[in-house]
């Protein structure tokens, strides 16, 4: 018999009424109530990482995590290079790559589901990599632009 995951402690909630516009990277843990509108990827060096999406949540954007525990809305692709867990209220539209699936009656995938081979866990370890650090590069970026925005609205005043 196959042990339950247990999931790391969070490191980070994003909570129910808040909005993210932009891509997303972190470690550790995750736990989703509010909405994404962006990627989502987690430190590809941290086999551990675990994104949790709750029944309030939803993601606008692609996911890349090693551990995945759905029970709101994706719209996006998903890869999870080690468990999936779909409950019983997971809405996702987009393919999935996975490891191991674990998913409950009433979950909705709209979309493809593919399983990762050896091989293909490698390649993606590789691309979530490259994806994180676009990712921050576009965070760096809009950061800048905010600054420069902000710089400007102080000088104008003066």
């Amino acid at each position: 018999m196959r042990k339950k995951f247990k999931p790391p402690a969070f490191t980070t909630v994003i909570g129910s009424g808040t909005v993210i516009h932009g891509g997303l990277s972190f470690t550790g843990g995750l736990h989703l109530d509010g909405e994404i509108h962006g990627d989502v990827i987690a430190d590809s060096e941290c086999k551990n990482s675990t994104l949790t999406v709750s029944d309030q949540a939803k993601i606008v954007g692609d996911v890349r995590v090693a551990n995945l525990i759905v029970n709101g809305s994706i719209d996006g692709d998903i890869d999870s290079s080690s468990l999936l867990e779909l409950a019983e209220n997971a809405r996702v539209s987009g393919e999935i790559h996975y490891q191991q699936l674990e998913m409950a009656m009433g979950a909705s995938v709209a979309g493809g589901m593919v399983h990762f081979s050896d091989d293909e866990l490698t390649q993606a370890g590789s691309d979530s990599l490259q994806a994180a650090e676009h990712a921050m590069e576009d965070v760096e970026t809009e950061d800048e632009s905010w600054q420069e925005r902000d710089h400007q609205q102080t000088t104008d005043k003066s």
